[in-house]
């Protein structure tokens, strides 16, 4: 062969072997980065390289690490960047570690608050709640006396005396959830029956403990009081007609008291003395509340002791008056001390001087005798 064919064959192999060696890197190229869209850059393997070896000479900790927010990294820890509850107020903070169970981290956040705005009445409400659920009792009524002297808002305020009005009525009748004394329950429900008058259960609730503490003229005073509302008008006249001081007890043995009445019209009237002065009072089996009537109370004020506000209901709507002590009041040979009676809107000077209701009545067996216009009083069995 000659030494010019030679060269021709030796060119020819080294093209062939080049081309060869091309193709093997474009295959291998396109097997590593895979399918890639039309229009995207295809990193080819030098500049692949040389942002592998960067990566390999940055130390592990300094490496950034891109975090979608709210996942999770590989060891399943979240990012430190991600607290709980960020970008909530701090009030719906609050609530949703309430809504979690976490009672004492929510007080904290209620506390902090409150110190900067201690009128603030969403969070005073959510606290006194989450001392309730935590068994603190008498944090809790604080709280929520804080919360019903800020809130401006009428029905969230009566919606509250409501739900406080449960939850010391509550506290009273299972002495097993709550340490505290009676005596602080008596104060609490005392404070609230101020902004809450009208409200019967909470007064006969302190008529059973003023009678236990034997303060009988209190126990009088708030049993009136919720005889005068509606719903509990029957369970009151009850209580009165337990409500025995010791003196009466005695006075009221198994004998008939009889009592003479005088006719007027189809009613009667009773012969009774208030403070040694003689009265005529209209017996009404139908009025919890005896009292006198306003015009005989201007000419003898001084029968006035002790007097306590009341919204009277009457035929003709709700009338203000008060409700007084008197120190005697006599029935035949029965005497009643310390008796309370109400001022009664009423002006039948010529005719009787007020009336005769079941506060008093209710505490006999008594029967009514029309023909012979007689009062029979017997000792309750």
């Amino acid at each position: 062969m000659s030494v010019k064919n030679t060269i021709v064959i030796a060119v020819i192999a080294f093209g062939l072997g080049y081309y060869a060696n091309e193709y093997r890197h474009s295959v291998e190229t396109l097997s590593a980065v895979g399918d890639v869209p039309d229009g995207q850059l295809i990193v080819e393997p030098s500049v692949r390289s040389f942002q592998q070896e960067s990566a390999r000479q940055i130390p592990a900790q300094q490496a950034p690490v891109q975090q979608i927010p709210g996942k999770l990294s590989q060891d399943n820890t979240a990012s430190s960047s991600i607290q709980p509850g960020a970008g909530l107020s701090p009030i719906e903070r609050a609530r949703q570690l309430v809504a979690n169970n976490a009672f004492p981290a929510a007080v904290v956040i209620l506390n902090e608050i409150l110190q900067l705005n201690p009128a603030d009445s969403e969070a005073l409400l959510l606290l006194a709640r989450v001392l309730e659920k935590q068994g603190k009792h008498e944090e809790a009524v604080t709280i929520w006396f804080r919360y019903l002297d800020s809130e401006a808002d009428a029905k969230k305020t009566e919606d509250a005396l409501t739900y406080l009005s449960k939850y010391l009525l509550r506290l009273v009748n299972n002495p097993g959830i709550f340490g505290a004394s009676r005596e602080w329950l008596m104060t609490q429900l005392n404070d609230l029956i101020k902004l809450t008058p009208d409200n019967g259960e909470l007064h006969l609730q302190l008529a059973d403990m003023h009678a236990k503490a034997d303060d009988q003229e209190q126990a009088q005073y708030h049993a009136l009081m919720a005889a005068n509302q509606d719903e509990t008008r029957t369970r009151a006249e009850a209580f009165l007609a337990k409500l025995t001081d010791n003196s009466i007890a005695a006075q009221a043995d198994e004998l008939e008291h009889k009592i003479s009445l005088v006719r007027f019209g189809t009613q009667f009237l009773v012969p009774v003395t208030v403070e040694g002065k003689s009265v005529k009072l209209l017996l009404d089996t139908g009025a919890s509340i005896s009292g006198l009537t306003s015009s005989f109370i201007n000419r003898n004020y001084s029968f006035v002791k002790s007097p306590k506000p009341i919204q009277l209901n009457t035929a003709s709507g709700t009338v203000e008056s008060f409700l007084f002590v008197v120190d005697s009041l006599q029935i035949a040979d029965l005497t009643f001390n310390k008796h309370m009676l109400a001022r009664l809107p009423m002006d039948n000077f010529d005719h009787f001087d007020g009336l005769l209701g079941v506060d008093i009545l209710g505490r006999f067996d008594f029967v009514i005798d029309q023909e012979k216009a007689e009062l029979r009083l017997r000792k309750r069995q």
